[in-house]
């Protein structure tokens, strides 16, 4: 037994008598700890099952690309669990994904809690994405017999308190996918072999929502001839600074489309209480024809939204990290974001190629903005770059395949023809 683990659980088992407390005053942490007393799925004998873990809804939307890869390749229709850290996960995909049997939280990471749900789901394979792992979790599936595997990790330089955590867990990982290269060399040099460049599966992802995309209802109406900008997953301080960049853009007749990271009443009523003009609401039944900016408070609509963008901001960068700027890369639109984009390779890729820019200040994007919308060469050469760089990608899931037919846990399953 590890040195840390006696701390780890010390301070696991406060916690999980902490949170019982604070949930009596925080209605997210009650909807957190509520969803824990949910018992475990149990999937039917003689079928494979399949076991999805993320974070929230960024890393499942990297995971279900190759997840619904590997289930086509399969005789057998698996039974799929899909669980997620974050309430905003599986509230989101409960009633919106059909390929998964049970969608729900993730279990807390307490022995004999974790030993119950093992036992009875007793998973065939088991997916992390990028991080979210949890060592009883791990430590039980690994003594159960159940392989687990790593998708889309990212691996920064190999320093720091994450780094050191993440090395005690890595080893219960029968194989490792990583984004990049540079991952890859990172992991090796720590002593991880098990290692294979896979990129972002992302990318699949939003690929298959631009060849299904469907217009919005209204916006090409609305937006019409002007120029559009399209503010994605925004947070308080996004709002903050666009609100100065509308000031110093005035005059330019842009339309702005915002969409706040978490639809609801409170933070609708936020941006219209820093934004400099009245606005627009997206579910009110007629839209002012006069006011140039529009709420958005429909969830789901924001991956097809950026179609009709000239350019687009990425909200997260003024706080834990940008949001998936891929799902605006992939319309070939000029994307803008905070600076604490770190985390993201594709992001600092793109900014290497000058497909996308990092703004400190809101003049830096004021400024690009005004050269855009005086020449708007700008935005179709960004677009050819974009268009390379979506051409150069790995294709994920057949990576992934590649690796992961050579299982003897998978073999028996496998379709003919695959």
């Amino acid at each position: 037994m590890s040195w840390w683990y006696p701390f780890y659980m010390f301070f696991l088992l406060i916690g999980a008598g902490i949170v019982p407390v604070l949930s009596l005053f925080h209605t997210k942490v009650r909807a957190w700890w509520r969803a824990r007393r949910i018992p475990p799925p149990n999937p039917p004998q003689d079928t494979p099952v399949f076991w999805l873990h993320c974070a929230s809804v960024g890393e499942f939307e990297q995971g279900r690309p190759v997840l619904e890869s590997l289930i086509e390749k399969l005789a057998v229709r698996p039974y799929v669990i899909v669980t997620f850290f974050s309430p905003s996960g599986w509230r989101r995909y409960q009633q919106s994904y059909p390929v998964a049997d049970w969608i729900g939280p993730a279990p807390l990471d307490l022995p004999w809690i974790v030993r119950m749900w093992v036992q009875t789901i007793h998973p065939t394979a088991v997916f992390f994405v990028k991080y979210d792992l949890w060592p009883n979790f791990l430590r039980e599936l690994y003594r159960q017999g159940s392989p687990c595997y790593l998708l889309a990790a990212h691996v920064e330089p190999l320093e720091g308190v994450r780094w050191w955590w993440r090395r005690q867990l890595l080893p219960y990982m029968r194989h490792i996918f990583v984004q990049t290269a540079a991952d890859q060399l990172r992991l090796s040099m720590a002593g991880f072999p098990q290692v294979t460049v896979a990129g972002d599966s992302r990318l699949v992802r939003v690929r298959q929502l631009v060849d299904n995309w469907l217009p919005v209802s209204g916006i090409a109406e609305w937006v019409g001839n002007h120029f559009c900008i399209i503010a994605g997953s925004i947070w308080e301080a996004d709002v903050r600074f666009l609100a100065r960049a509308y000031e110093q853009l005035r005059g330019h007749h842009i339309r702005w489309i915002l969409v706040p990271h978490e639809v609801s009443s409170r933070q609708i009523e936020m941006v219209m209480r820093f934004w400099p003009v009245r606005c627009a609401v997206y579910s009110q039944p007629e839209w002012d024809i006069g006011k140039d900016t529009l709420i958005v408070d429909t969830m789901g609509l924001l991956a097809y939204l950026y179609a009709y963008a000239h350019v687009a901001w990425v909200g997260g960068g003024f706080g834990a990290g940008i949001h998936n700027i891929l799902e605006a890369i992939v319309y070939k639109k000029p994307v803008f974001f905070g600076p604490n984009y770190a985390d993201f390779s594709e992001a600092r890729e793109l900014i290497r190629l000058g497909a996308a820019e990092s703004c400190k200040y809101p003049v830096s994007f004021s400024n690009s903005v005004r050269s855009m919308i005086k020449d708007k060469r700008r935005i179709k050469i960004i677009a050819e770059k974009i268009d390379k760089y979506i051409g150069s990608q790995p294709d994920t899931p057949a990576i992934v395949w590649s690796k992961l037919h050579k299982e003897s846990w998978l073999a028996k399953w496998i379709a003919p023809t695959a």
